[in-house]
């Protein structure tokens, strides 16, 4: 019995020669085929520089927002429920009306967005915002 061999086991092997090829071609069937949305944000008009614009002050609707999320428009507190609704009277009784949003430095961002929305959501194409000094 000395002839025989054992038989050897072929261990087994991944090949690795085009790993390289597979990944850099992976990579870029991914890139082309993403797609990449594109957030419009908020389109924001600024006047140019040094130009100044003047406004009648019954054309300015005066909205405070204060640090606890709650609304004042022209001094008369309003229910953030109601704010749409009141913006949309607002503007039917004065077109050209334009709403100055001020916030109150401590307050979130949030609240000042959410009164962004609910005047847009009125169709209020004239909003500005009013910087804390």
């Amino acid at each position: 019995m000395k002839g025989l061999k054992k038989r050897s086991i072929p261990k087994a092997e991944i090949p690795t020669a085009s790993m390289g090829d597979i990944a850099f071609l992976l990579i870029i069937f991914f890139m082309v085929s993403t797609v990449f949305s594109n957030e419009m944000g908020l389109q924001i008009m600024l006047p140019e520089k040094g130009e100044e614009v003047k406004v009648k002050s019954k054309n300015i609707a005066k909205v405070f927002v204060t640090k606890e999320g709650n609304v004042r428009v022209n001094g008369e507190p309003v229910d953030l429920a109601e704010l749409t609704n009141t913006a949309r009277r607002m503007l039917a009784e004065n077109p050209e009306l334009i709403f100055s949003i001020k916030t109150d430095p401590d307050a979130k961002y949030e609240y000042m967005i959410t009164v962004f929305d609910k005047l847009r959501l009125a169709n209020a194409e004239r909003i500005s915002l009013v910087p804390n000094k």
